[in-house]
């Protein structure tokens, strides 16, 4: 036994996939709940100065690429606490905001009450569909749960699907450790930020125009997961 603990400890594949494989499988049996907990637990600060620089990087992106003005309607998938939910219905003429965790949408619903553009309810990305499309859709960190090649492509197909010809899907996850983002492990473990921006880039009529890591190079966090951020536009419907 002493042997096996000592094998696991000093095991960097062991370390990171035995703890992934628990918390994947609660998000499997019970995905709401573990949300709720994981919502419940303030498991993170969304209003820490580290989560403020992280959204500002993504709101320059926005502005970067679309421009400062009326960000026409929006949709974010994963909502939260409705933080960034605030900052939308500041830029955009409707927002519809979404999450699989009762209490997030609880939270979210009385951050935006003075809101009218802001309307939130209740999606699972990797069950439910996706209703309306969007001039803008934002899946922000909320896709690392989602397991399987097949599940991954279906809701990859849901979130260009929701997106209107000409409009914007703003990505962002955390990516998976360094040693893990090789060729080989990409192949054999399609997930984290860099397999699902693979994904998103290889469906049609989808292509990235903004592609940033955060935090910067040389500007590392301790005890913070890098981050990809990464626009994708949709080609206009051809006119008939």
């Amino acid at each position: 036994m002493r042997r096996i603990l000592g094998l696991y400890r000093r095991s960097r594949l062991l370390a990171f996939i035995v703890p992934e494989a628990r918390w994947h499988w609660r998000m499997w049996v019970d995905p709401q709940k573990s949300w709720d907990q994981h919502h419940l637990k303030r498991a993170v600060n969304y209003e820490s100065l580290v989560e403020q620089q992280f959204r500002s990087c993504v709101q320059a992106a926005v502005v970067k690429q679309i421009g400062g003005e009326s960000w026409g309607d929006a949709l974010e998938i994963g909502c939260a606490e409705g933080v960034f939910t605030a900052y939308l219905a500041k830029h955009c003429r409707s927002v519809s905001a979404y999450d699989i965790s009762t209490v997030a949408q609880t939270w979210a619903a009385e951050r935006c009450a003075q809101y009218p553009n802001v309307r939130v309810g209740s999606l699972d990305i990797g069950r439910d569909e996706i209703p309306g499309q969007y001039d803008l859709v934002f899946v922000m960190d909320v896709l690392y749960y989602i397991n399987g090649r097949r599940r991954m492509a279906e809701v990859a197909a849901k979130l260009a699907k929701a997106v209107r010809g000409g409009g914007v899907l703003v990505f962002t996850e955390c990516r998976l450790p360094k040693s893990f983002r090789g060729r080989f492990w990409r192949l054999c473990l399609p997930k984290g930020a860099d397999g699902w921006a693979d994904l998103l880039e290889a469906i049609p009529g989808l292509h990235p125009i903004y592609k940033e890591v955060y935090p910067p190079e040389g500007q590392r966090i301790p005890g913070y997961w890098d981050k990809l951020i990464v626009l994708f536009k949709k080609n206009l419907a051809p006119k008939e």
